[in-house]
């Protein structure tokens, strides 16, 4: 055998079909909750602030959460070469009149 050579076990990228098993099942399980009377009554006898923060949770698998973004709004204006061409254009013009 040789070392640091792979010789058997399962192939790099192919699923693990356990974990799919099971979180189908979960999936199952949570859609059928979600879904039915004793979610609605549950989230309803939460406390106000509870209920906020179980909706707060729930909302990080609906929408994405945003990142932060930050803006460089400093306006540092270079001349590019055509336009110190056409300023010195301009001033020669200015001295042939």
């Amino acid at each position: 055998m040789a070392q640091g050579r792979k010789t058997g076990g399962r192939v790099a990228g192919t699923p693990n079909k356990v974990s799919s098993t099971v979180r189908g099942a979960i999936a199952k399980m949570l859609d059928e909750y979600f879904n039915s009377d004793i979610f609605v009554k549950d989230i309803a006898d939460l406390d106000p602030k509870d209920r906020v923060a179980a909706m707060e949770k729930f909302t990080a698998y609906v929408a994405p959460k945003l990142q932060t973004t930050t803006l460089d709004v400093a306006t540092e204006t270079k001349k590019t070469i055509e336009d110190k061409l056409v300023e010195l254009a301009g001033d020669e013009e200015d001295d042939e009149e």
